[in-house]
């Protein structure tokens, strides 16, 4: 046998209820069993460590107890005053995933260079014309591989983009549409499938999905409406929900029945009447959709506020959705909630941000259509309000980003969970 299998492995592991221990192991160049003089038996192998058909290793990860030490919390900025989201970007081209914000109390979508070595530069304010900014987004509008900046703000009513020129600046606000009354959530996506990516957005005073067709030019088409029965639209998301190749529309919206809906895409420009999943989410704030139970359907997951609610609903393949399943109902104010593969086991797992307990946490996705209890990743997000995750300082693994609108910050959260078993 050759290699090594555990090198500084470091978990803490729970033995019944009560017990930790800690395992620790050190390079080994050739696999061996040895006892000590007091009796302690001391495994180095390569490969695997297989005891009665039981993979050690596999199991010890599955006994690993999650704690806020598995997250290092960094903040970026205290000046996104009334932070409201952020993103992830590569905006430079330099192979780290760059950083965006939206800050609503002072109208600025700004962005921070990761320097590399985790990291960032002081804020960079692409825009102070954003009245009200309420959501960040970044995806290349113009085909030119630069990926440029989309905003909403709720004070103005605006959707707007911000062209990246390829170094590190960015024009000038270009307005999109100024008619998407309480603008609150946008997106793009290519929905008409012809290579160019389109921008949807939700606006909350006039209970508006819509979307904008991109000419290829840098310019868009006029509003685009798919629905005026979101009542307090908060979110728009877009995805292939029934296997058809077009991106389907997403949406959540706290009033008028408090509904997770979807727009199916009928591939000409067109969208379906809103179709309901559910009208059980109390004050509906942020939707989502991820491959949940490994079935190659893309669920649907959702926060609600005023039931302290993260739900999933399972996609059955057919266009119809199972009742709400619950994740949690201890998220105080749930307002934002995403998936990603946080613990690189495979499995989807979920991410939520609740503004009444100042929380960002997440929910450990078991394998088998069951999540873990709510794994706290800080408490000292003030007024959380968003949650998002991506690899900001390539080591392989997702971290965490916050934005948490009372203390007026964007913070990066380090994944420590690969440092753990490598």
């Amino acid at each position: 046998m050759k290699g090594t299998l555990w090198t500084a492995v470091r978990c803490w592991v729970l033995i019944g209820s009560s017990f930790l221990v800690w395992a620790l192991a050190v390079d080994v160049i050739e696999p061996s069993i040895s006892v000590d003089a007091e009796g302690t038996l001391f495994i180095n192998a390569s490969n695997r460590v297989v005891l009665n058909g039981v993979d050690v290793l596999e199991r010890l990860k599955s006994l690993t107890v999650f704690s806020p030490s598995t997250f290092r919390g960094y903040t970026i900025t205290s000046a996104a005053a009334g932070a409201s989201s952020a993103y992830a970007a590569d905006l430079d081209k330099d192979g780290h995933l760059d950083v965006l914000s939206a800050s609503h109390d002072d109208g600025k979508i700004a962005w921070y260079h990761n320097n590399g070595n985790g990291a960032f530069s002081a804020q960079m304010v692409i825009t102070e014309a954003a009245i009200g900014a309420a959501c960040v987004h970044a995806a290349d509008l113009d085909n030119d591989g630069h990926s440029d900046v989309l905003s909403a703000s709720q004070n103005d009513d605006k959707i707007a983009w911000y062209r990246n020129h390829g170094n590190g600046t960015f024009s000038t606000q270009r307005v999109i549409t100024a008619e998407a009354d309480g603008a609150w959530s946008v997106y793009a996506a290519d929905l008409d499938n012809d290579g160019n990516l389109d921008v949807l957005s939700a606006s909350r005073d006039d209970n508006k999905i819509a979307w904008y067709q991109n000419n290829g030019n840098g310019t868009f088409s006029s509003q685009i409406v798919i629905s005026t029965t979101s009542g307090t639209a908060f979110s728009v998301y877009a995805a292939d929900l029934n296997n058809d190749s077009y991106p389907d529309v997403l949406s959540a919206n706290s009033a008028d029945g408090d509904k997770i809906a979807w727009y199916r895409n009928n591939g000409n420009g067109t969208f379906s009447d809103q179709i309901v999943i559910t009208t059980a989410a109390d004050g509906a704030c942020s939707v989502y959709a991820a491959d949940l139970d490994n079935d190659g359907d893309l669920d649907v997951l959702s926060a609600s506020r005023h039931d302290n609610k993260i739900a999933w609903y399972r996609n059955h393949g057919d266009g119809n959705f199972s009742t709400p399943i619950a994740i949690t109902t201890a998220a105080e104010s749930a307002f934002s909630v995403y998936a990603a593969d946080l613990d690189s086991d495979g499995h989807v797992d979920v991410l939520s941000a609740s503004y009444g307990d100042n929380t960002i946490a997440w929910y450990r996705n078991n394998g088998d259509g069951s999540f873990s209890t709510r794994i706290v990743i800080t408490t000292a997000a003030d007024f959380a309000w968003f949650a998002y995750a991506a690899d900001l300082d390539n080591d392989g693994d997702l971290d965490v980003l916050s934005a948490s609108r009372n203390d007026d910050r964007i913070a990066w959260y380090a994944n420590q969970w690969s440092d753990m078993f490598s």
